[in-house]
């Protein structure tokens, strides 16, 4: 079974949310209202840290204050729960301030959003992660970040990264599960996460490579 299912009810919720994101798009469901700034803490330490917004409800033009943890922090990914909210909100011109202690961003997002749902930004030490050039087609936006304090050796690289992500597309288009195997003795873990444009994510070794992958049936 692929990773790509969802039971009918997401299905249909999610399909209501995504024509929210085109009526955003279009300047219908969410109209430009002047900025309304939420302040947010960043949890975390030095090398790392997340911050949590509800999207209940939406937001429109709403400024995101963002509260590191530490100066030296990047954005390394952002996720959305649950996974249907995925495509219904827009991030849009971050920036860094007060001497990088400090992330502003504007959110937008449909106001059919239920209650409950968040989306959660996680920060890191630029060394943490390592953006990498695909040499598979039909695979993009490949990274690959440091999960722990240890890695097996050449774990860390893009050669490893586009060894575990052409093997997930290999047996994606063999029709095999993609949930776990195996590249060069190590066991990687994937699965389906609601964050843009990596979709997909497969854990091993102490590291966490992440794509953009098809999906579907």
């Amino acid at each position: 079974m692929r990773l790509g299912a969802r039971t009918g009810v997401i299905a249909t919720v999610a399909c209501c949310l995504l024509l929210g994101v085109t009526a955003v798009s279009a300047g219908a469901a969410i109209a430009r209202a002047p900025f309304k700034t939420r302040s947010v803490t960043c949890r975390g330490g030095a090398s790392s840290c997340i911050a949590v917004v509800s999207l209940a409800g939406g937001a429109s033009n709403e400024r995101l204050r963002i509260a590191l943890s530490d100066t030296d922090l990047k954005l390394v990914g952002v996720s959305a729960k649950p996974a249907f909210v995925h495509g219904a909100y827009q991030l849009s011109r971050g920036t860094y301030s007060l001497g990088g202690s400090l992330y502003t961003t504007t959110l937008n997002a449909v106001q059919s959003i239920p209650k409950g749902a968040t989306l959660t930004l996680r920060f890191a030490v630029p060394s943490q992660a390592r953006a990498c050039g695909s040499v598979s087609k039909g695979i993009t936006h490949l990274a690959v970040a440091k999960l722990g304090a240890k890695q097996g050796r050449g774990l860390f690289s893009c050669q490893q990264a586009n060894a575990v992500s052409n093997t997930w597309l290999l047996r994606f288009n063999a029709h095999e599960s993609v949930s776990s195997f195996s590249v060069n003795e190590v066991r990687y873990a994937c699965k389906l996460v609601p964050s843009l444009p990596q979709n997909t994510q497969c854990d091993g070794g102490g590291t966490r490579v992440k794509f953009s992958a098809p999906t579907g049936p």
